[in-house]
């Protein structure tokens, strides 16, 4: 008795994981490239006020000797709410991030739930991949 073959099934059990595994590239380059941008925007906003309090500071020491009291206590007020601004700007950014790469996972485990069986192969597949060029080195 002959097995009968299916080969446009193997055809799109293939497409499919090809679509899984383009999906879940996607889902990787968008939660890379959120990742980067948040980086970039992290660091411009951090070299800025960091650039704005070493001015502040310079300006601090420069006049410090010839500082009143009180004048040295508003001094260290504004230096204070600088700080503190700088705190408020990087946990303003660090939400984003979070929120960006949450968004990022939230899609992928969509993604998986409604094909889990596809992702176990895409998985698969990738893992023998990554296995094969493991051990060649």
């Amino acid at each position: 008795m002959d097995t009968p073959t299916f080969p446009n099934k193997n055809a799109t059990t293939a497409g499919a994981a090809g679509d899984i595994a383009g999906h879940i590239g996607t889902s990787a380059v968008h939660v890379l490239d959120a990742t980067k941008a948040a980086g970039k925007q992290i660091g411009a906003v951090a070299k800025e006020e960091m650039t704005s309090l070493r001015a502040d500071l310079d300006d601090l020491t420069s006049r410090l000797s010839s500082l009143s009291e009180t004048e040295l206590f508003a001094a260290k007020e504004k230096l204070l709410a600088k700080i503190e601004s700088t705190q408020v700007a990087a946990k303003g950014i660090a939400a984003d991030v979070t929120q960006q790469i949450n968004h990022g996972v939230g899609v992928t485990t969509d993604y998986v739930k409604e094909r889990p069986l596809q992702s176990v192969a895409v998985a698969a597949g990738i893992g023998i991949l990554l296995g094969m060029l493991i051990s060649r080195r």
